[in-house]
Parts: C-alpha cells; structure tokens; sequence
C-alpha cells in the first residue's frame, strides 16, 4: 500500500452484498479461515438478507476495510449463544494486504462496538492453533484463551482450533 491510500471502515450495507460475497470467496481461496456454510451457493440477494437482517440488530456487526473503494478486509460479530448472550467476532483480510495493520484496525473497531453499543455480554473466537499470527494479535486486544477443541477449516481437514474470549483490561 502506498502512503497516498487511505484504509476506510464502513458499516457493511445491503448495497454491498456482491462486494461482500466478491471478498469472502476471494478470502476463502487464499486461506481456509472463512468458515461460512455454502459459501459457493450464496446468492447476492441471500446476503443482502442477511446483511439487512444484521443491521437492525444490536447483536450483529459487519464492518469492511475499504480501499479505492474496494473491500480489502471484513470483521464481523454474530449472535452464538443465545443464553449466554455471547458473539463470535470473525476477521479475515485478503493475503495481499496482510500486515498492514487492517486486522487489528477491523479488530479494535469490533471490540468498541461491543463495548459501546451491543447488547451482547460476551465476545467470544476460535483461532486455528497453528495460526500464531492472529492468535498473538488476539491476545494484544484483551482475549484470553479459554478452551480447546477441533473443527474442519473450509477445506474439510480436521484443525485444532484455540477458543478466546475478550475480557476488559
């Protein structure tokens, strides 16, 4: 990235669905971190459900990185666990903008939102073990580690994933 552009965040709206969709399976080519059921059969108008859905809710979020007006990074905090009020903050950011601090920027916006404007009482992630990277950066923004377990990535092996849960410093 050159020192002329400028990463923007914005809250994701129904306008921008194809982008979103664009970005998620750019991601998932890259990486196997995005861990959204039936990525490939998802319909543009599925996601602007969804993402009028989520708007209206104090328990959602689904904020982009801009650049040049193109999507480069996503987080988002979705409803998990009804009677523990909890939300599962996912971030992914396309390869050729990885460390450029886009991450940590979505990250830190999620956690505001959590703590100035959600109705969720916890925010919770699972991190695959073997990805250091983002695990260190978790911890950074206050997410501790609170269990283990073992999932498939989007490509269908089996991973050992770390679970965290922000905790207020």
């Amino acid at each position: 990235m050159s020192d002329t552009k400028e990463v923007t965040l914005k809250m994701a709206v129904t306008e921008d669905a194809k982008a979103v969709l664009q970005l998620l399976r750019q991601i998932n080519r890259e990486t196997a971190v995005v861990m959204i059921d039936h990525l490939s059969s998802l319909t543009v108008a599925d996601e602007q459900a969804a993402l009028h859905e989520m708007s209206v809710r104090s328990d959602c979020l689904v904020l982009l990185a801009v650049l040049d007006q193109e999507p480069v990074g996503i987080v988002t905090i979705t409803k998990v666990d009804e009677e523990a009020n909890a939300g599962e903050l996912g971030v992914a950011v396309l390869k050729k903008y990885w460390n450029h601090g886009i991450g940590t920027l979505l990250v830190n916006e999620a956690i505001y939102w959590f703590q100035n404007y959600s109705s969720l009482a916890h925010l919770v992630l699972d991190v695959f073990k073997n990805n250091s990277r983002a695990r260190h950066l978790y911890q950074k923004l206050g997410f501790i580690q609170t269990s283990t377990a073992s999932h498939k990535d989007s490509r269908g092996i089996q991973q050992d994933v770390i679970l965290m849960e922000f905790v207020n410093h």
